[in-house]
């Protein structure tokens, strides 16, 4: 073949010999559960219902597109997560081990139980930090964890860290880290990189491990640890607003056969769940200028995912 004839054949798409048949990854199948649970939900609302709304300034604000409110009722809080089947609501411990937060967020789910699966935070740098993880399983029937290394300020393979993972491990606790970017300008960002928990994934093997926000800006090292670790997933909430990166992301997840790992997260109040499923689903707005389509079946199947059933809490 000449060199003008083989470039015009890659141009054209045609296939031509490889010495072996290539075959396509088979589609993904639509879940038969056709259950939409939200895995991020923080309960920033307000007890009673606001006199008037109050907003997110716009500068250096968390949603590049607007601003959202801030001080929603659990009226509307009700409202909002009513677009999902399921929602799981947590908080990151930061100045105390946890047990304020753990106790508030086993409270907010005792009124909801039909609609919010309760996840607790412990902070690894206090002494008691275990005690709490095991009197939140428990006590308070907490199904997993959320941990911050940035916000908490620990690295991820911390000796303090690792004795809560290897109990996770052993009970069989998800655990959800704040994998991402952070606007303060006083958090240890270097932390938050996805990669940080190949170690992490490594030395515990069984330990459920999802990366929060699909890493982002880090989404092809998120996609890589989910490729390379059985035991890594990676939910998806906060980047449907920032377009062409998340568009990028799915794309990536695609080529690297991933997709199946990725799980749904809205990161309520900064977004709904509604949005973010609307966001989703228009993610193939680039597709119109003649780049690679997402397919719809991969789109629906992150919508659909039951990430509860998978994570063995259901």
């Amino acid at each position: 073949m000449k060199r003008r004839q083989f470039f015009s054949l890659l141009a054209a798409g045609s296939a031509f010999a490889q010495g072996r048949e290539f075959r396509k990854n088979p589609p993904v199948p639509r879940p038969a559960s056709k259950r939409i649970i939200d895995l991020h939900v923080h309960t920033f609302f307000q007890r009673e219902k606001p006199s008037q709304p109050v907003f997110s300034p716009q500068l250096n604000n968390s949603r590049p597109d607007g601003v959202y409110q801030i001080n929603a009722s659990w009226e509307q809080f009700r409202h909002d997560i009513s677009a999902v089947d399921k929602a799981v609501i947590l908080h990151v411990a930061q100045n105390d081990v946890g047990r304020k937060g753990n106790d508030e967020t086993a409270a907010i789910a005792g009124r909801w139980p039909e609609k919010l699966v309760p996840f607790g935070s412990v902070n690894p740098l206090f002494p008691d930090a275990l005690e709490e993880f095991e009197r939140g399983v428990k006590q308070l029937a907490l199904k997993g964890y959320k941990l911050s290394p940035i916000y908490q300020r620990f690295e991820p393979m911390d000796a303090r860290a690792c004795r809560i993972y290897a109990r996770a491990e052993e009970w069989g606790i998800p655990l959800i880290f704040h994998t991402a970017t952070a606007q303060a300008a006083d958090v240890p960002l270097k932390w938050a990189n996805p990669v940080l928990f190949d170690d992490v994934a490594y030395a515990f093997p069984r330990l459920k491990i999802i990366m929060a926000h699909l890493g982002h800006p880090w989404q092809r090292e998120c996609v890589v640890m989910m490729r390379k670790h059985p035991n890594v997933y990676a939910e998806l909430s906060g980047n449907f607003y920032r377009r062409w990166d998340f568009y990028q992301a799915l794309l990536v997840a695609l080529e690297w056969g991933q997709t199946h790992k990725i799980l749904f997260g809205s990161d309520w109040p900064i977004t709904t769940p509604k949005e973010t499923i609307d966001g989703l689903r228009s993610v193939n707005q680039f597709a119109a200028a003649g780049l690679p389509r997402i397919p719809d079946e991969v789109i629906e199947g992150i919508v659909y995912r039951d990430s509860l059933k998978l994570l063995g809490i259901e």
